[in-house]
């Protein structure tokens, strides 16, 4: 009996294939496992310069978190300063009043008197810019029973006069050239520039604010480093009034005092310290 021949077994490389993927999966675990061995590495030795670099910053004054701090630390100082300087300007508001049965005649009674004011103020060489109008009116008038009884016109000039020395003799004559229907109402002093006076007072507030802020210091136990901000805020008390009264008539004489007019500059320093 002829027995047919084995079949050939054909080898089995299951084993051999299984041993190279996990080979592989250990080649490429130990790859990707390096880069996360790294980072720990790496963030472990920033901790360790980090806390070495501390003190070291924090002595210096160089922290990061510290450093803001510092910079706020400010100090306050405000110093005030007046000064004291004699009006050159007087201004008045000088005018005409008058009455009449009709709008004609009390208009005019005005444009007379008003036209013989302004001749004086001319003749004593007031400027034409310095003579503005102020005030224009006509209005009625009434009588007991509250009918219209005549009209009543009103004219009133604002006047700048720069020589004081003739300022009072001046206003007398326009005074008198209106007769009775001249009105004054206010008569007040002031300057034509007062920029010299406020540096003075500027000057003089900020050596005040550098004395308190030294005091100040000195008394805390800190150093001034630099100025922050400055501001400043200024008082100017305006004209001066120099006539008590509303109004004054033709016979009423003027004297001019001018006196002195006081100006006040404060300012607020900010200093840093440390």
């Amino acid at each position: 009996m002829t027995r047919s021949p084995r079949p050939r077994r054909t080898p089995r490389r299951t084993p051999r294939l299984a041993l190279a993927a996990a080979l592989v999966a250990v080649v490429v675990g130990g790859t990707t496992a390096l880069p996360a061995h790294a980072r720990t590495t790496r963030s472990e030795r920033a901790e360790r310069a980090t806390r070495s670099e501390r003190p070291r910053r924090a002595a210096t004054g160089l922290d990061a978190t510290t450093a803001p701090a510092a910079a706020d630390r400010t100090l306050v100082a405000t110093g005030t300063a007046r000064v004291r300087g004699v009006p050159d300007v007087l201004t008045m508001n000088l005018g005409v009043s008058t009455r009449g049965d009709s709008v004609g005649d009390a208009l005019g009674r005005n444009n007379d008197a008003i036209r013989k004011v302004m001749a004086v103020l001319r003749d004593g060489d007031v400027d034409e810019k310095d003579i503005q109008t102020s005030s224009f009116s006509i209005s009625p008038y009434y009588d007991d029973n509250s009918e219209i009884d005549g009209y009543q016109v009103s004219n009133l000039v604002t006047v700048q006069l720069r020589d004081l020395a003739k300022a009072g003799t001046l206003i007398d004559k326009a005074a008198g050239a209106g007769g009775d229907d001249v009105v004054m109402r206010g008569v007040s002093f002031g300057f034509d520039d007062t920029s010299a006076l406020v540096a003075q007072a500027r000057t003089d507030a900020v050596k005040r604010a550098r004395a308190q802020a030294e005091q100040l210091s000195e008394a805390a136990g800190v150093t001034l480093v630099e100025v922050r901000t400055i501001s400043e805020s200024s008082y100017d008390p305006g004209p001066v009034a120099a006539a008590p009264q509303a109004e004054l008539r033709a016979a009423d004489s003027v004297a001019i005092a001018p006196g002195a007019e006081e100006l006040s500059v404060q300012v607020t320093v900010v200093y840093t310290i440390r």
